[in-house]
């Protein structure tokens, strides 16, 4: 390895390293306590309560990890509430790092819905009432517009890889939520940690404060953002590049991951940034990239191709415009035209199918629109639209995904509609939280006598033993970021994306045998990924845009030393 690049693997591993050698700090008594990245609480040695003076404020006994993990699990288990759950693992993220962490992988299938979707939803929207200080993360506000690098440098370290942002104009199934979207940029740091081994230490979440247009928020008392309408336009462009410039200069070299901005927006931010810096959007890249793994798979196990499909995509907002556009890339991957692969999507929103002359729609849902002419002599509701039911009468879909938050779209008469023209539908439904989803598995399997393949976006139990997938974002965009820190990408394309993406359908038990799940189980997401990443670090090789990896051979090292796990290691004094 030349030593430029040995120079650059130890740099970037060097933040990751914690957790594997010793650790030096100034700290001594409840000081200490109280950092989370340090702390240990009943973990301290006695040697170690000596040295740093925390005799007299922890109990005698010095317990392993494991010990201290199955007190928080027996604690956790006697609280039914979910929002309680999410209060108890919240005090854990806040007081002791590594025993979070490690307390979320080894009960990863119970607590990952409580710190991630769906509970995190409700946990947002009760943000005003729940709100304590210290809160991880930055909240940027409008009002320091021409400071933001001066309020990002105050606020962040040089070891920062990965900052995740939102504006929280987007969040979930449930819109507009203003700086409460801070729990969504924790959860998914949480995830990118124990799906990828990312380092909680080398991560950022911010809100990016630019008002709220919700009224509850703006007559609530208690709401401690901006209590004023979200900036628009000019102002909203210039707050948005100025925190981009901000991130550039404060954190050279960082990724950035757009979360949860609004359906107006959020496209228009990813294409004017991802050249500028390392970008990823997991609304619209992320949710495409796990969505067509799972389509690829269903149709692997089939026996068929993609590009025999006919798909239809009702919500045309920014997950499923980004699902198209992965499709459409797939398709066109599989020897289609661009205009030949158009020809295989149908993109239906509330207001019924997009056509090109279709108002009221995005720039990016207005690309899908269908000629108008195909859909001479269709039948219309009785306000003129071509809803959902007659677009799957007319077409006959194979693949159905739903990224609309109307809860029960997905309709008996629209699944049999389905079924009168194919033996086995692939049928996704993706909205979240779970009482928004098009359809409840078990439905859809009664509807269909059980040949439809079905993965949704939110959890839902097993249907009379048969595992339902769940769709989640937590496959890919963990493996992605890694991979993205780790070698020091500096540019996520769309190759790297499908690089991951192809990796991921490789692991759906359902390209195997199509009558198993059509996603993994959620305890295998740590594994799958590390098989991410190494796809993805394999392509970032191939396109020359790793700065810290030139051959294979070190994009491993890289991804090996920075791999970071919940373990404790020993303290010793600074000196």
């Amino acid at each position: 390895m030349p030593e430029t690049v040995r120079t650059m693997v130890l740099l970037s591993a060097e933040t990751a390293l914690v957790g594997k050698a010793p650790r030096q700090t100034e700290l001594r008594g409840l000081e200490l306590l109280r950092q989370p990245a340090l702390n240990k609480g009943t973990a301290f040695s006695a040697e170690e309560r000596r040295i740093f003076a925390l005799e007299g404020l922890l109990p005698a006994q010095c317990e392993g990890l494991d010990q201290q993990v199955e007190r928080c699990w027996q604690a956790f288990q006697s609280i039914n509430q979910p929002l309680e759950q999410f209060s108890f693992v919240d005090g854990l993220r806040r007081s002791n790092v590594v025993l979070f962490h490690a307390f979320l992988r080894t009960h990863l299938e119970a607590v990952l819905p409580v710190v991630y979707t769906p509970t995190v939803g409700a946990v947002i929207q009760r943000f005003s009432q729940t709100y304590r200080t210290p809160q991880d993360g930055l909240f940027l506000n409008a009002s320091q517009a021409g400071r933001l690098e001066q309020v990002l440098r105050t606020g962040s370290n040089a070891g920062i890889g990965l900052v995740l942002v939102t504006d929280a104009e987007g969040i979930l199934g449930i819109g507009d939520q203003g700086v409460g979207g801070i729990h969504i940029c924790q959860g998914k740091l949480a995830v990118y940690t124990l799906c990828a081994g990312l380092n909680p230490e080398s991560v950022l979440p911010v809100v990016l404060d630019v008002g709220t247009n919700r009224e509850s928020l703006l007559n609530d008392p208690l709401y401690p953002g901006l209590r004023q309408p979200r900036l628009q336009g000019a102002a909203y462009a210039a707050f948005i590049d100025e925190f981009v410039e901000a991130v550039a200069t404060v954190l050279p070299g960082a990724c950035l991951h757009w979360e949860d901005f609004g359906r107006n927006t959020a496209k228009t931010i990813l294409d004017r940034y991802r050249n500028r810096l390392p970008s990823f959007n997991d609304d619209i890249q992320g949710t495409s990239g796990v969505a067509s793994a799972a389509v690829l798979a269903g149709c692997q196990g089939l026996g068929q191709q993609l590009r025999d499909q006919r798909i239809v995509i009702f919500g045309a907002g920014t997950a499923g415009c980004g699902i198209a556009e992965g499709l459409l890339r797939l398709l066109q991957a599989e020897g289609l035209s661009a205009s030949e692969a158009k020809q295989r999507i149908w993109a239906v929103d509330r207001c019924g199918l997009v056509t090109r002359e279709s108002v009221d729609v995005s720039p990016a849902a207005l690309e899908l629109g269908r000629d108008p002419a195909e859909t001479e002599g269709w039948p219309r509701s009785s306000s003129g639209v071509m809803d959902l039911q007659t677009v799957v009468d007319q077409v006959k879909p194979t693949v159905l995904i739903g990224t609309s938050t109307v809860a029960g779209a997905f309709s008996q008469p629209v699944v049999e509609s389905m079924l009168s023209a194919c033996e086995h539908p692939i049928i996704l439904p993706l909205s979240n939280p779970t009482h928004l989803a098009e359809a409840a598995p078990a439905d859809v399997w009664r509807w269909t006598d059980g040949r439809a393949l079905v993965a949704t976006g939110s959890p839902f139990k097993p249907v009379n033993g048969r595992v339902v997938g769940q769709c989640n974002n937590c496959f890919l965009f963990p493996g992605l970021g890694f991979a993205a820190v780790a070698l020091g990408i500096t540019r996520i394309t769309d190759a790297l994306i499908d690089a991951g993406l192809h990796a991921l359908a490789q692991q759906i038990p359902a390209s195997r045998n199509p009558s198993e799940a059509l996603m993994p189980a959620l305890c295998d997401a740590p594994r799958i990924g590390r098989v991410v990443a190494d796809a993805v670090a394999m392509e970032a090789v191939e396109a020359g845009l790793a700065r810290f990896a030139r051959t294979p051979d070190e994009a491993m090292q890289c991804l090996d030393a920075a791999e970071w796990t919940p373990t404790y290691q020993p303290l010793i004094e600074k000196v």
